[in-house]
């Protein structure tokens, strides 16, 4: 009887923290775009030699990364970036009608130049790397992180803007006089699709080295994207 009679003065004391909704709302996603051109490119060089050994397979390795170091140096170029990555050296297993044998290592690797400049500084390192071996190579424009920062405050002025403009024509529709922010989720950021100039990788032979190639970056989309909820204030 005590609970019951607790129960109705907890009701009578604060009712409306009980019954409370929430105000009508209007929730709208604003998005942005802009378009922007590259302004740096990463080169990736997939290296990989077989041996019977694994120290010979890693000494031939070891030998066309060097290559790849020092026609980079014989470029002219300066404002570049080498870094390795992706290390492996395992075993050449052949499978032949079913049955598996192994023959000898293959040592692998992937060279990473990361090139600022996307017109003479670049044509020159692909032309010194078509010199350098018999090897496959892509290419990825991409937008730098300064400029993808130098958007940020742009693309979400932008999203926001969109916001407005259709819970506008939301409210405008269904003759709501008031709207108020009520509530902004913002997690995204920027985000943006690199390209892959050529996805396929590209042999370098010899007959290739007559002529510089014809290099025509694409423009890159920048995108950003915000929630918010607006509330319908009832004015007499």
């Amino acid at each position: 009887m005590k609970q019951v009679i607790l129960f109705i003065s907890i009701l009578l004391i604060s009712p409306i923290g009980v019954f409370a909704q929430d105000p009508a709302q209007i929730a709208v996603e604003g998005r942005s775009e802009i378009k922007a051109m590259p302004d740096e490119v990463l080169i990736t060089v997939s290296l990989f030699e077989k041996a019977m050994e694994t120290a010979a397979a890693t000494e031939a390795l070891n030998k066309k990364a060097g290559q790849v170091s020092n026609a980079l140096k014989e470029s002219g170029v300066s404002d570049y970036e080498l870094t390795a990555d992706n290390y492996y050296v395992n075993v050449n297993r052949i499978y032949t009608k079913g049955t598996a044998k192994d023959s000898g290592y293959v040592a692998s690797q992937n060279l990473k130049i990361l090139v600022k400049d996307t017109d003479e500084d670049l044509v020159k390192i692909i032309q010194s790397l078509h010199v350098a071996a018999d090897m496959g190579f892509r290419m990825e424009y991409r937008l730098s992180e300064d400029t993808r920062k130098s958007y940020q405050e742009k693309l979400l002025q932008l999203a926001i803007a969109d916001a407005q403009r259709k819970a506008a024509i939301i409210s405008k529709s269904l003759n709501i006089d008031h709207l108020s922010v009520y509530k902004i989720n913002y997690h995204s950021g920027v985000s943006f699709e690199p390209v892959v100039y050529r996805e396929e990788s590209m042999r370098m032979k010899a007959a290739d080295q007559r002529t510089a190639p014809t290099l025509n970056p694409e423009e890159q989309t920048l995108t950003d994207q915000i929630s918010i909820i607006f509330s319908i204030d009832n004015r007499d």
